[in-house]
């Protein structure tokens, strides 16, 4: 089978599988629970959802759909090797092109990712470079033409920086991996743990208790987060990072979900007005779960819960189901 065609062979199935059982497997091999801006449970949720949102707009843009299915899968293999930012005379340490280089975050465990790491002599690169040259030594053990392996070493390459000779494939990926991270209802769930985790750490600074204050005043913190907060970290992110994306139908895709976004934020402000019974069956009982569930969650789970148990047990509004489906939606990459 030719590389671009958009095809998966049964043999590629099985092997995408067990790639994609190496990548979960791979990042429960630290037991740290957040380094960074993710938090254990993040990144394998990420990864699912940008091969997902990347395989939309690469069939979009006419791209290689076969190859991306690899590439996506192990974009972000290496990422949880990534620490504290070097350091070096009082100075961030910078790659060739100009990428902060993390110290190496050494796993409690090892595997085949991390046993090729070591091999491989990976410390102190970005993981956008590691990632490719593990991906390629993997790919190779499973007895994919060298053509195959330099098409999806390019794409991991891509994902964090894009060349004008990039393949659509490729930009397709970038454009998914920022999107998921920063635009739609997947950034905004990001955004609810990256704020609890930082109100965790300012509580436990002071020696004050975060879940007596959310029990005594959630109605007040959520009125300032949804009216104050996430109105402006949206306008951001429609002006920073919509023109950055390199496909058109990226931007699409990202237009389409600053709009959903708003309009549900602007459905979570509305709903502040009743807040007790929205906080039992509304929109604002979803976002209520969001910030309670704070032990390393799983947006996947969470949502599985919401659908199922949730669903059947609250009796939820018209409004809280269509935002289920909506995220659902986004987490599928459907659009």
């Amino acid at each position: 089978m030719a590389i671009g065609e958009h095809v998966l062979t049964a043999r590629d199935r099985v092997v995408l599988a067990e790639l994609e059982a190496l990548v979960r497997e791979t990042y429960q091999l630290w037991d740290q629970e957040w380094v960074g801006f993710s938090w254990r449970n993040y990144t394998f949720d990420h990864v699912m959802r940008v091969r997902n949102l990347a395989r939309t707009i690469a069939s979009r843009e006419n791209g290689d759909l076969r190859v991306l299915e690899f590439a996506a899968t192990l974009h972000d293999v290496t990422k949880s090797f990534d620490g504290e930012i070097l350091m070096r005379d009082g100075k961030r340490v910078l790659d060739a092109d100009g990428f902060w280089i993390n110290e190496k975050l050494p796993p409690a465990r090892q595997n085949r990712v991390t046993s090729l790491y070591d091999s491989l002599g990976l410390s102190e690169t970005v993981h956008h470079y590691s990632g490719s040259q593990i991906a390629t030594a993997l790919l190779r053990e499973y007895g994919y033409s060298d053509d195959f392996c330099a098409s999806a070493r390019e794409m991991i390459l891509a994902h964090l920086k894009p060349l004008p000779t990039s393949t659509p494939a490729a930009l397709a990926l970038y454009d998914a991996d920022t999107i998921d991270a920063n635009i739609g209802l997947p950034a905004f769930y990001r955004n609810i743990r990256i704020t609890m985790h930082r109100m965790e750490q300012d509580y436990a600074r002071r020696g004050e208790d975060l879940d007596r204050y959310l029990e005594e005043s959630f109605p007040v913190f959520l009125s300032g987060y949804l009216r104050e907060r996430i109105p402006t970290w949206v306008e951001g992110k429609r002006n920073d990072f919509i023109s950055k994306l390199m496909t058109e139908s990226g931007r699409a895709v990202a237009r389409e979900r600053i709009e959903r976004l708003s309009e549900e934020v602007d459905g979570m402000i509305d709903e502040l007005d009743d807040f007790e019974a929205n906080a039992r069956r509304g929109r604002l009982a979803i976002v209520q779960r969001f910030v309670g569930q704070r032990n390393n969650p799983s947006l996947s789970e969470e949502l599985d819960h919401l659908a199922t148990t949730w669903v059947r047990d609250a009796e939820p509004t018209s409004d809280a189901r269509v935002l289920i489906r909506r995220y659902q939606d986004e987490v599928a990459g459907l659009n």
